[in-house]
């Protein structure tokens, strides 16, 4: 196993709604079977593999600057969201978009007092 702190971050970018926060990470060079989403202590991790792509057996690199291997991004979530409701989906150009929905949180809540006789 790779040191985690050798391991490249994938970039990502959130959007938030009043109702939801989406995650959207580019995942190119990255197969669907080797996502991993876990939540973790109100984080959630993600990993994969980049893999190499298969060439021709007589091809020899002038210049490899893409990463191939492990990689992982841990992004904190807000405590107020459904985590047993967090779904995602692989888009066609490989990206991942991952949808936290929010636990909606009453600005007033008016609460009844019981008269014990």
């Amino acid at each position: 196993m790779t040191d985690m702190k050798d391991v490249p971050h994938i970039p990502y970018d959130i959007y938030e709604s009043p109702q939801e926060l989406v995650i959207i990470l580019p995942l190119g060079g990255v197969k669907k079977e080797s996502i991993n989403l876990e939540i973790k202590d109100y984080r959630l991790v993600i990993t994969g593999k980049r893999v190499k792509p298969q060439f021709k057996e007589n091809l020899i690199p002038l210049k490899e600057e893409c990463y191939r291997g492990e990689i992982t991004q841990i992004i904190d979530l807000p405590p107020q969201v459904y985590f047993d409701k967090i779904h995602s989906k692989l888009t066609p150009d490989n990206t991942l978009e991952i949808i936290v929905p929010k636990a909606l949180v009453p600005e007033k809540i008016s609460l009844e007092v019981e008269y014990d006789k």
